[in-house]
């Protein structure tokens, strides 16, 4: 009967444990996407805290409110304007297709010669030039999917400016107490690998960075070159291809999708000379991802890049842009622990040995 007791009484504790673990969790996870970015802000930003802090004399207080305002003004300035006009854009063009009231011109007459593609986008378009219903009504579900999705984006763009504006305001606090979370987070990893906890902090900070440098920093660097490359050439809406080539180069698609059209339509519409240096430089901004990448993003981690590469690509599918960077941390901090096991004496041949002797 005693022992009937204790399972009984163990039953119920582990059972109310188990409730309150799970009403946290559905307590925190509004926040946990804020707390997330806020850490990999914190983790991409600190050598850079680290440098102005040595350079305003020790003054820790100081160097990381510069950072937080320069973060503040970047996403309440130039990506919250450039965020809203796309959005208002987007749903003015929604709002057009449901009414029937948009505007369609004809199509330009070089388009007819493009390859593969010339011929049906030239009948679409001369149709929608002249009877916009009747085209509209054979693409309906596509457009009502498309109106959908961008009403959603235009609801969601303030909501996700705000979250993204708490978590740089977090990732301050996170710089400031840097060193008790680094010491908490070993203590942590200790109960898990005590011999290995301070070597996988280092290997999720250096992770974290190397993916903001070898994806982030690439594709600015990227976007900005074909930007640069759509507006010398004159190519109709360049500031929005570029933003488009940006956000396709974070989520790993490529700014292809962008850059094939416009080498098309820049051989269609221009001059061959015109058309060459157009290519000439557009290419090589377009594949200079390919070269830069593998090198910002495995330097000096023992993690193979191969690694690095799968869960990037496999964190943006399963997560989004937060699995961007969550991603290839999980996944370098699982190849290290298996690598661990794999080359740790088994238990077995230690105890054989201690028979044998």
């Amino acid at each position: 009967m005693g022992n009937n007791l204790k399972v009984i009484d163990l039953a119920i504790r582990l059972l109310v444990l188990g409730l309150l673990t799970a009403w946290c969790f559905v307590l925190l996870r509004p926040f946990i996407d804020i707390v997330l970015w806020a850490g990999i802000l914190a983790i991409a930003l600190f050598p850079i805290f680290l440098w102005l802090k040595a350079r305003l004399g020790g003054r820790a207080n100081l160097a990381v409110t510069i950072i937080t305002l320069l973060g503040v003004g970047i996403i309440v300035g130039p990506v919250s304007v450039m965020t809203t006009v796309f959005a208002n854009d987007a749903l003015n063009l929604a709002n057009s297709v449901t009414s029937g009231t948009l505007v369609v011109p004809p199509p330009p007459e070089g388009i007819i010669t493009w390859p593969l593609i010339g011929q049906p986008l030239n009948e679409i378009w001369q149709e929608a030039s002249v009877n916009l219903e009747n085209v509209l009504s054979r693409f309906e579900p596509q457009l009502k999917e498309l109106t959908r999705g961008l009403l959603l984006f235009t609801a969601n763009t303030g909501l996700n400016l705000l979250k993204f504006l708490l978590s740089v305001i977090i990732a301050a606090g996170l710089m400031l107490n840097a060193e008790g979370l680094e010491s908490g987070f070993t203590r942590l990893l200790a109960r898990l690998t005590p011999t290995q906890s301070s070597a996988f902090i280092k290997l999720a900070a250096s992770t974290v960075r190397n993916v903001s440098r070898g994806i982030i920093g690439v594709s600015l660097l990227q976007s900005l070159l074909i930007g640069i490359g759509l507006i010398v050439a004159g190519i109709p809406g360049a500031g929005l291809l570029a933003l488009v080539c940006l956000l396709l180069t974070i989520i790993q698609i490529g700014p292809g999708l962008v850059v094939l059209p416009t080498l098309i339509f820049a051989w269609s519409t221009m001059n061959t000379l015109s058309a060459l240096l157009f290519t000439i430089w557009m290419i090589p901004a377009t594949l200079i991802d390919n070269v830069l990448k593998p090198i910002l993003m495995g330097a000096g981690l023992p993690v193979p890049i191969l690694v690095i590469l799968i869960g990037v690509l496999g964190g943006t599918l399963a997560h989004g842009i937060l699995g961007l960077f969550v991603g290839p941390v999980i996944l370098s901090l699982g190849y290290e622990l298996i690598k661990e096991w794999i080359n740790s004496e088994p238990a077995t041949t230690s105890i054989l040995a201690d028979k044998e002797s």
